[in-house]
């Protein structure tokens, strides 16, 4: 597996029990494999406490901190930038790799809701189609042009 990490795409929401949850993982992409890189809370947790402990370390007050906990959350997936897709792979048990050669279309369709007090809200489906399968996740922004430098063309 080339390890060299050409794009990655966070918070790719996998439903389950009838939507009402949803597992969280980042796609991690190397010239070869894509990896779907479980995103856990004791990851999230770790990652909140290190950005509070920097900011603490920087001087920063109350609000300081709780932001950079803030920002820290949104900014986890950002750790597999200097690791590799053999170590992102091994990290859970839950990851998984499809080999890039295997997937034949990436859509992706924009969804618009809106509920009971007439507020409307975004997401966007992306269906990875591979030989092993189809995968379907939610994103809260638009990941076409990300996944368009990875896939290229099979994106639609």
């Amino acid at each position: 597996m080339d390890d060299e990490i050409i794009g990655i795409v966070p918070n790719m929401k996998k439903s389950k029990m009838l939507g009402m949850s949803y597992d969280m993982f980042t796609l991690i992409a190397t010239p070869d494999t894509t990896i779907m890189a479980k995103v856990t809370r004791a990851m999230l947790n770790q990652v909140i406490k290190d950005s509070r402990a920097q900011a603490k370390a920087e001087g920063k007050g109350f609000f300081g901190q709780w932001g950079a906990q803030i920002s820290g959350a949104n900014k986890y997936a950002e750790r597999y930038v200097n690791m590799s897709a053999q170590t992102a792979l091994a990290e859970d048990k839950a990851n998984f790799a499809i080999p890039n050669s295997t997937i034949s279309s990436v859509k992706v369709n924009k969804k618009t809701s809106t509920d009971d007090d007439g507020i409307t809200q975004t997401s966007w489906e992306t269906i990875i189609k591979a030989d092993s399968g189809k995968f379907k996740y939610k994103t809260d922004f638009d990941p076409k042009g990300h996944l368009q430098a990875i896939y290229g063309n099979r994106v639609k």
